[in-house]
């Protein structure tokens, strides 16, 4: 072989190490950005429960429960609940519920039933329980019957600490609740 060919060769083959490692920098992939969205978790027919001292004090029983990685939230769709209070338990049903992992707090909206074990119905268009307080408050059109004592009360918001036995009701825009003693459910 010539020299001259030589020299060719050799540039060419020099010329394509270039080439090829001008493309392997130009071409390294992106890390991903710290702004991309939140990974889901999902789980089917799960429940998720509160436990204090050793004590439940609610859970829910999902149709589907979706967590973010964060794990920040998690949203549970066609939610079963029991509330435990001291002896007596209410009983819950409602399409979509949210618990923040943080700070304990759940909310359960979608129109909420409630049954307790002594008799008290309540229905609302949600249900938010702030663990700080350790308070369950039925918010929005909320409605409690007790057809032993004949007691109905309408309002925009009762609110309780055990499990309805006791409640403060609040109405909606300056309006007073309704309590209605000798028309409960029979």
């Amino acid at each position: 072989m010539s020299d001259g060919k030589k020299i060719f060769w050799g540039a060419l083959a020099a010329l394509a190490v270039l080439g090829v490692v001008v493309w392997a920098i130009w071409t390294v992939p992106e890390p991903p950005s710290l702004d991309d969205a939140p990974h889901i978790m999902r789980y089917e027919g799960n429940t998720l429960r509160l436990e204090k001292n050793g004590r439940t004090v609610w859970q829910l029983t999902a149709e589907a429960i979706e967590a973010n990685a964060d794990g920040k939230t998690a949203e549970a769709r066609n939610i079963e609940g029991v509330f435990h209070e001291e002896g007596r338990e209410l009983r819950l049903t409602a399409p979509h519920a949210v618990y923040h992992l943080e700070s304990k707090d759940l909310m359960i909206d979608g129109g909420v039933e409630i049954r307790t074990t002594d008799g008290v119905a309540l229905t609302s268009r949600e249900v938010v329980w702030t663990d700080a307080q350790g308070t369950l408050a039925a918010v929005g059109d909320a409605v409690l019957t007790q057809a032993e004592q004949g007691l109905r009360v309408t309002a925009e918001r009762i609110e309780s600490k055990d499990g309805f036995q006791k409640f403060t009701a609040k109405g909606k825009d300056g309006k007073k609740a309704h309590i209605e003693k000798g028309s409960g459910e029979k």
